[in-house]
């Protein structure tokens, strides 16, 4: 009788397009080493469905090297397309064990091959490539030696620079090209001398113009800028976005801003304008953010029509507020625009210019047809806070959208006009709730002491909305008999409002509300247990800490992690060796806790396993070590971050790695 691998092969070669990538599947399951050939024959099947399950099954084969010599031999497939490309796929995702074959690759008397190999090695990224890879710069073909730079670029290697900048004095233009690009993604500023040269050459100037931007030395400002009005688009594109590269590595030094604006000339707006309405995204916003941080209002218009843009609109409205008061005049033009969103943005950048003339243009959009532009009106009012707008404002407390009440309940409070307490607290017994409620929630933003009275009254509303509202106001207010109105509201047969007041008692930093929360920690309601722990965290003194710590050993995850999310930061010494057994947690979301809170913590001796935990199988636990190594500020940490940069296959971990990195010294 046939065994299971020749009745599976038999489907392979027989069977329709479904049967035959199941039968790729379970070749996988089998992992039987003669499916290899079969399996690497299937990477040059028609149907992409079944070259994925072969590269699946290539990729569970005991023996590997056995495998890696096959998807190397498929590469020479010059006839199909995709089989050499499945074959690279497979390889780099096969990664680090792949590099000594493909270095050998790189040495073959086909120059296809040759390069297959390079480009295969530039996606690992292991270091080990990089002495191999450099000798190709020398290769006889063209495309292999150009393929060498490139790919140097990608592993990030700084042993590269010098042999790239060699090469600059060839006369290859394409390896010279690719160099250039590779000198960019490196990153060095001892490439830029030798960079600096080329920008005479129109023909390099666009890639100079790049690496200069990726290299981001504020010094080369004034060589790049003028060409953001060069003849070639490319070069002014890329102009504008190494402009942008270089400003936004050195946010808070005025020294580049300033170079910047030294060096632009009067073209210049001409050609951010035009970068400004390119499709490219990363073209359009580095334009639109250059042309504020120029300053020219002749922008300005240019920049108001972007506002109706909602791929473009925030950071359109930086730019204008950039440009400040200049831009008043069409923004107050634009607040009649038919377009909502210009209507909107018009009226944030006007409230962020913060000049109080122009209020009385604003309260109108109160009353915009637009919850939108309602909405940005009453923060515009908030932050130019004239009491002009009090009573406008008040109407919208009574908005059909919550987004509108909130932010006039916001504005409201940064006017902080206290003569309507009296007339606030007497709307405290208007019929409509929500109106009601968002008076009490004025109230509270505006910690009005002589609302207390009414506000606890209001804990015995009707509506648990308005309760709610009461709860969270008392909380902001605090003093003694808020206290008593929350104490009061724990016992609210509707659970979130007990779940409201919980929270809220967390922000009196009293013994009686250290005492009332612990005694609620054995709630039936876990919610009302995780708001209690939350409550005791926000108070964090000693006390707290006594009624907290005992139950980390609690059995319910959400209250575990409660628990671990509020002792971050805290530096008790009981608190270390409990976090270190939640690591090993049936639940994984406890062990993220855990790892997150030990990062917080600071606690040195966490930094082994954190480092143990950079080899988990499952992604949310790496991410969340490579997220703590940041936290905790180990400088020993750089090495393994900067590994992670370059080699790890997942590009949300390289991500995490990138921003940890960050926050380390000797970075």
């Amino acid at each position: 009788m046939p065994d299971q691998f020749e009745e599976i092969l038999k489907e392979i070669e027989q069977g329709d397009v479904e049967a035959r990538r199941t039968a790729a599947e379970k070749m996988g399951i089998l992992q039987d080493t003669r499916a290899i050939i079969p399996l690497t024959r299937l990477l040059g099947d028609a149907n992409w469905r079944i070259r994925k399950a072969a590269i699946q099954s290539l990729l569970r084969m005991p023996d590997t090297h056995e495998v890696i010599s096959n998807l190397i031999l498929a590469l020479r497939s010059e006839d199909n397309a995709g089989m050499r490309n499945s074959s690279a796929e497979a390889l780099i995702r096969i990664g680090a064990s792949a590099v000594p074959s493909l270095c050998l690759a790189i040495k073959d008397p086909d120059h296809d091959i040759r390069k297959f190999a390079i480009d295969i090695l530039g996606d690992i990224r292991d270091p080990r490539s990089v002495e191999i890879i450099i000798e190709a710069l020398k290769d006889t073909n063209e495309n292999v030696r150009a393929s060498a730079a490139e790919n140097l670029g990608k592993i990030g290697d700084t042993r590269a620079v010098a042999p790239l900048l060699d090469v600059l004095s060839r006369e290859d233009f394409l390896l010279k090209f690719s160099a250039i690009e590779a000198i960019g993604k490196l990153g060095n500023d001892r490439a830029i001398a030798s960079l600096m040269p080329f920008l005479t050459d129109r023909t390099l100037r666009k890639p100079v113009v790049e690496a200069l931007g990726r290299i981001g030395n504020p010094e080369t400002l004034a060589s790049i800028v003028p060409f953001l009005h060069d003849k070639k688009r490319i070069v002014r594109n890329a102009t504008v976005v190494g402009v942008s590269r270089i400003l936004n590595r050195h946010p808070k030094d005025p020294g580049p801003l300033n170079k910047f604006k030294e060096s632009a000339v009067t073209e210049s707006i001409e050609g951010l304008i035009e970068s400004a309405q390119e499709d490219d995204p990363v073209i359009r916003k580095a334009a639109i953010s250059l042309i504020g941080l120029l300053g020219d209002p002749k922008g300005v218009h240019y920049l108001i029509d972007i506002l109706g843009d909602l791929d473009f609109h925030d950071i359109t409205i930086e730019a204008i507020r950039n440009i400040g008061a200049p831009a008043e005049p069409e923004l107050i033009q634009a607040l009649d625009h038919p377009d909502e969103l210009i209507r909107k943005g018009a009226a944030h950048v006007i409230g962020r210019i913060g000049n109080v003339k122009t209020v009385r243009r604003l309260i109108p959009l109160l009353k915009d047809q637009n919850g939108h532009v309602r909405q940005s009106a009453a923060m515009a009012l908030g932050m130019l806070k004239d009491p002009m707008a009090v009573e406008d404002l008040l109407l919208l407390l009574n908005d059909p959208y919550p987004d509108v009440h909130k932010a006039a309940v916001l504005a409201l409070h940064e006017i902080g006009d206290r003569t309507i307490i009296r007339k606030l607290i007497s709307l405290l017994s208007e019929q409509n709730i929500t109106y009601r409620k968002n008076v009490a929630l004025l109230l509270g933003h505006m910690v009005a002491q002589e609302a207390v009275d009414p506000l606890f009254f209001a804990l015995k509303d009707e509506d648990s909305e308005m309760r709610k509202s009461a709860v969270t106001a008392l909380g902001q207010i605090q003093g003694n008999r808020a206290q008593e109105g929350i104490i009061y509201a724990l016992s609210d047969e509707v659970t979130d409002v007990r779940l409201c007041a919980a929270m809220a008692l967390g922000n009196f930093q009293t013994d009686e509300s250290v005492r009332v929360l612990t005694s609620i920690l054995g709630d039936e309601n876990i919610w009302i247990r995780c708001a209690a722990v939350k409550g005791l965290g926000k108070i964090g003194n000693n006390k707290a800490l006594d009624a907290l710590i005992p139950l980390m050993e609690e059995d319910i995850p959400p209250v575990q992690i409660s628990i671990i999310e509020v002792l971050a930061g805290k530096k008790d010494r009981r608190i270390f060796p409990v976090l270190l057994k939640k690591l090993e947690h049936v639940d994984k979301e406890v062990r993220r806790a855990a790892i997150l809170t030990l990062g917080k913590n600071g606690n040195p001796a966490a930094f082994e396993s954190l480092l143990y935990l950079l080899d988990s199988s499952d992604w949310s636990e790496r991410n969340a070590a490579v997220e703590a190594l940041g936290l905790l500020g180990d400088p020993r940490a750089l090495l393994y971050l900067k590994d992670i940069i370059k080699n790890d296959p997942d590009p949300l971990i390289r991500k995490t790695a990138e921003v940890a990195m960050q926050t380390l010294p000797g970075k």
